[in-house]
Protein backbone atom coordinates (compact mmCIF):
# COMPACT_ATOMS: atom_id res chain seq x y z
CA UNK A 1 0.00 0.00 0.00
CA UNK A 2 1.60 3.18 -1.35
CA UNK A 3 1.22 6.02 1.49
CA UNK A 4 1.74 9.48 -0.61
CA UNK A 5 2.96 12.35 0.88
CA UNK A 6 1.23 14.47 -2.37
CA UNK A 7 3.99 17.50 -1.81
CA UNK A 8 4.91 19.24 -4.91
CA UNK A 9 8.49 20.56 -4.02
CA UNK A 10 9.21 23.96 -6.01
CA UNK A 11 13.12 23.00 -4.78
CA UNK A 12 12.19 23.79 -0.93
CA UNK A 13 13.35 21.00 1.05
CA UNK A 14 9.90 18.88 1.41
CA UNK A 15 8.04 22.23 1.91
CA UNK A 16 10.15 24.41 3.31
CA UNK A 17 11.31 27.94 1.83
CA UNK A 18 14.56 27.94 0.63
CA UNK A 19 17.00 30.94 -0.03
CA UNK A 20 18.37 31.43 -3.42
CA UNK A 21 21.72 31.61 -5.01
CA UNK A 22 22.65 35.31 -5.63
CA UNK A 23 24.16 34.64 -9.18
CA UNK A 24 24.09 31.39 -10.86
CA UNK A 25 24.82 29.27 -14.20
CA UNK A 26 23.61 26.03 -15.54
CA UNK A 27 24.54 25.24 -19.06
CA UNK A 28 25.11 22.05 -20.83
CA UNK A 29 28.33 20.81 -20.42
CA UNK A 30 30.84 19.31 -23.15
CA UNK A 31 32.43 17.08 -20.09
CA UNK A 32 35.99 17.98 -20.50
CA UNK A 33 36.60 19.32 -17.43
CA UNK A 34 35.59 15.82 -15.83
CA UNK A 35 32.87 14.82 -13.51
CA UNK A 36 32.39 16.39 -10.43
CA UNK A 37 30.28 17.96 -7.45
CA UNK A 38 31.76 20.19 -4.98
CA UNK A 39 30.85 22.68 -2.43
CA UNK A 40 33.19 25.62 -1.47
CA UNK A 41 33.45 27.62 2.08
CA UNK A 42 31.93 30.95 1.27
CA UNK A 43 28.63 29.65 -0.35
CA UNK A 44 30.27 28.34 -3.79
CA UNK A 45 28.99 25.60 -5.74
CA UNK A 46 30.73 24.24 -8.17
CA UNK A 47 29.13 20.82 -10.99
CA UNK A 48 30.10 19.68 -13.94
CA UNK A 49 29.52 17.11 -16.37
CA UNK A 50 26.65 15.48 -14.38
CA UNK A 51 22.85 14.12 -15.20
CA UNK A 52 20.02 15.99 -13.19
CA UNK A 53 19.44 12.25 -12.01
CA UNK A 54 22.66 12.25 -10.71
CA UNK A 55 22.48 16.37 -9.05
CA UNK A 56 19.06 15.17 -7.35
CA UNK A 57 21.05 12.14 -5.62
CA UNK A 58 22.92 14.82 -4.09
CA UNK A 59 20.65 17.53 -3.51
CA UNK A 60 18.04 14.84 -1.76
CA UNK A 61 21.02 13.12 -0.34
CA UNK A 62 19.10 9.58 -2.08
CA UNK A 63 20.53 6.64 -3.64
CA UNK A 64 19.73 6.30 -7.33
CA UNK A 65 16.91 3.55 -7.11
CA UNK A 66 14.85 5.84 -5.07
CA UNK A 67 14.62 7.97 -7.88
CA UNK A 68 12.13 7.73 -10.65
CA UNK A 69 9.96 9.18 -13.34
CA UNK A 70 10.78 12.23 -15.99
CA UNK A 71 12.11 12.40 -19.12
CA UNK A 72 15.00 9.86 -20.63
CA UNK A 73 17.47 13.02 -20.99
CA UNK A 74 17.41 13.41 -16.79
CA UNK A 75 19.49 10.74 -16.77
CA UNK A 76 21.76 10.96 -20.18
CA UNK A 77 22.32 15.03 -20.68
CA UNK A 78 25.02 16.58 -18.70
CA UNK A 79 25.18 19.78 -17.03
CA UNK A 80 27.95 22.17 -15.75
CA UNK A 81 26.26 24.30 -12.80
CA UNK A 82 28.48 27.30 -11.16
CA UNK A 83 26.54 28.83 -8.49
CA UNK A 84 27.39 31.62 -5.49
CA UNK A 85 25.43 32.67 -2.21
CA UNK A 86 26.03 35.58 0.55
CA UNK A 87 27.70 34.36 3.16
CA UNK A 88 28.72 31.23 4.18
CA UNK A 89 25.81 29.16 4.60
CA UNK A 90 26.16 25.03 6.03
CA UNK A 91 26.34 22.71 3.28
CA UNK A 92 22.16 21.75 4.29
CA UNK A 93 21.39 24.98 3.04
CA UNK A 94 23.28 25.04 -0.14
CA UNK A 95 21.63 21.54 -0.73
CA UNK A 96 18.61 23.46 -0.31
CA UNK A 97 19.53 26.42 -2.83
CA UNK A 98 20.38 23.82 -4.95
CA UNK A 99 16.92 22.15 -5.14
CA UNK A 100 15.34 25.91 -5.58
CA UNK A 101 18.04 26.24 -8.48
CA UNK A 102 16.91 23.08 -10.24
CA UNK A 103 12.91 24.22 -9.79
CA UNK A 104 13.30 27.48 -11.36
CA UNK A 105 16.01 26.37 -14.02
CA UNK A 106 14.31 23.04 -15.03
CA UNK A 107 11.26 23.87 -14.23
CA UNK A 108 11.78 20.91 -11.96
CA UNK A 109 8.32 19.36 -10.18
CA UNK A 110 8.70 16.16 -7.93
CA UNK A 111 7.04 14.62 -5.23
CA UNK A 112 7.98 12.04 -2.32
CA UNK A 113 6.34 8.80 -1.79
CA UNK A 114 6.78 6.02 0.82
CA UNK A 115 5.73 3.16 0.04
CA UNK A 116 6.79 -0.91 1.33
CA UNK A 117 9.27 -2.18 -1.42
CA UNK A 118 11.38 -5.06 -1.33
CA UNK A 119 14.44 -4.56 0.78
CA UNK A 120 17.54 -6.58 2.03
CA UNK A 121 18.49 -7.18 5.94
CA UNK A 122 22.00 -7.71 6.49
CA UNK A 123 22.08 -10.03 9.16
CA UNK A 124 25.14 -13.07 10.62
CA UNK A 125 25.74 -16.00 9.12
CA UNK A 126 25.19 -19.26 11.59
CA UNK A 127 29.25 -19.32 12.41
CA UNK A 128 29.54 -15.74 13.26
CA UNK A 129 30.91 -12.71 11.30
CA UNK A 130 34.53 -12.53 9.57
CA UNK A 131 34.92 -8.72 10.28
CA UNK A 132 38.49 -7.34 11.68
CA UNK A 133 39.09 -4.51 14.29
CA UNK A 134 40.27 -1.29 12.47
CA UNK A 135 43.76 -0.71 12.21
CA UNK A 136 43.53 3.11 11.75
CA UNK A 137 41.81 6.40 12.53
CA UNK A 138 40.39 7.51 9.55
CA UNK A 139 36.66 6.26 8.68
CA UNK A 140 35.86 5.04 4.51
CA UNK A 141 34.30 3.29 2.24
CA UNK A 142 35.57 3.13 -1.28
CA UNK A 143 34.96 1.04 -4.28
CA UNK A 144 37.05 -0.12 -7.35
CA UNK A 145 37.17 -1.85 -10.32
CA UNK A 146 40.18 -4.09 -11.21
CA UNK A 147 40.42 -6.81 -13.85
CA UNK A 148 42.34 -10.00 -13.20
CA UNK A 149 44.62 -11.14 -16.28
CA UNK A 150 43.40 -14.85 -14.67
CA UNK A 151 39.57 -14.52 -14.83
CA UNK A 152 37.07 -12.88 -17.19
CA UNK A 153 34.25 -10.36 -16.62
CA UNK A 154 34.63 -7.14 -14.17
CA UNK A 155 35.19 -7.26 -10.63
CA UNK A 156 34.84 -5.34 -8.17
CA UNK A 157 36.49 -4.57 -4.35
CA UNK A 158 34.41 -3.07 -1.79
CA UNK A 159 36.65 -1.70 0.92
CA UNK A 160 36.30 -0.06 4.08
CA UNK A 161 38.13 0.99 7.00
CA UNK A 162 36.86 1.66 10.46
CA UNK A 163 33.22 1.23 9.27
CA UNK A 164 29.58 0.56 11.16
CA UNK A 165 27.64 -2.26 9.96
CA UNK A 166 24.86 0.48 9.40
CA UNK A 167 27.63 1.85 6.71
CA UNK A 168 28.56 -1.07 5.36
CA UNK A 169 24.48 -2.16 4.94
CA UNK A 170 24.30 1.07 2.90
CA UNK A 171 26.91 0.79 0.67
CA UNK A 172 26.16 -2.84 -0.39
CA UNK A 173 22.60 -1.21 -1.03
CA UNK A 174 24.23 0.95 -3.43
CA UNK A 175 25.32 -2.10 -5.56
CA UNK A 176 22.84 -3.98 -5.35
CA UNK A 177 19.90 -1.57 -6.12
CA UNK A 178 17.92 -2.01 -3.22
CA UNK A 179 18.05 -0.62 0.38
CA UNK A 180 19.90 -3.16 2.60
CA UNK A 181 19.52 -2.41 6.44
CA UNK A 182 21.70 -3.67 9.29
CA UNK A 183 19.72 -6.51 11.07
CA UNK A 184 23.06 -7.66 12.56
CA UNK A 185 23.25 -6.92 16.15
CA UNK A 186 27.10 -6.60 15.38
CA UNK A 187 28.08 -2.96 17.51
CA UNK A 188 31.62 -1.16 16.48
CA UNK A 189 33.59 -0.40 13.71
CA UNK A 190 36.07 -2.82 11.35
CA UNK A 191 37.96 -3.04 8.44
CA UNK A 192 36.85 -5.01 5.47
CA UNK A 193 37.18 -6.31 2.12
CA UNK A 194 34.88 -7.78 -0.05
CA UNK A 195 35.90 -9.14 -3.94
CA UNK A 196 33.08 -9.85 -6.48
CA UNK A 197 32.35 -10.12 -9.90
CA UNK A 198 28.77 -8.98 -11.72
CA UNK A 199 29.00 -10.83 -14.77
CA UNK A 200 27.24 -14.59 -14.75
CA UNK A 201 29.87 -16.86 -15.87
CA UNK A 202 30.97 -18.63 -12.65
CA UNK A 203 34.44 -18.91 -13.90
CA UNK A 204 34.39 -15.22 -13.12
CA UNK A 205 34.47 -15.24 -9.31
CA UNK A 206 31.72 -15.29 -6.94
CA UNK A 207 28.93 -12.48 -7.74
CA UNK A 208 28.46 -9.83 -4.50
CA UNK A 209 25.94 -12.04 -2.29
CA UNK A 210 28.09 -14.86 -2.61
CA UNK A 211 31.17 -13.06 -1.71
CA UNK A 212 29.50 -11.10 1.24
CA UNK A 213 28.54 -14.99 3.03
CA UNK A 214 31.90 -15.91 2.14
CA UNK A 215 34.49 -12.71 2.92
CA UNK A 216 32.11 -10.98 5.87
CA UNK A 217 30.43 -13.98 7.67
CA UNK A 218 26.90 -12.11 6.67
CA UNK A 219 24.54 -12.55 4.67
CA UNK A 220 21.25 -10.55 2.87
CA UNK A 221 17.79 -12.02 3.35
CA UNK A 222 14.60 -10.76 1.55
CA UNK A 223 12.59 -8.56 3.62
CA UNK A 224 9.43 -5.73 3.60
CA UNK A 225 10.22 -2.40 4.10
CA UNK A 226 9.20 1.20 3.64
CA UNK A 227 11.40 3.38 1.17
CA UNK A 228 11.20 6.97 0.52
CA UNK A 229 11.34 7.85 -3.34
CA UNK A 230 11.89 11.23 -5.10
CA UNK A 231 9.26 10.76 -8.35
CA UNK A 232 9.59 13.53 -11.16
CA UNK A 233 6.36 14.80 -12.37
CA UNK A 234 7.51 17.17 -14.53
CA UNK A 235 11.29 18.78 -15.78
CA UNK A 236 12.31 21.18 -19.04
CA UNK A 237 15.48 21.65 -20.69
CA UNK A 238 17.23 24.88 -19.29
CA UNK A 239 18.35 27.72 -21.66
CA UNK A 240 22.00 28.10 -21.50
CA UNK A 241 23.13 31.09 -19.53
Amino acid sequence: MRLLLAMLLTGAAFGQTAKSFDVASVKPSDCRQGADVRLYPGGRLHITCQSVNIILRQAYNLEHYQISGGPPWLGTDHFDIEAKAEGDPSKEEMWAMLRALLADRFQLKVRMETKEESIYALVAMKDGPKLQPPTGERSYISLMRYDPPTEPGIHYALVGKKASLALIAQHIGQQMGRPVIDRSGIQGEFDFKVDYAIDDNPESGAPLMTAIQRELGLKLESTKGSMQSLVVEHAEKPTAN
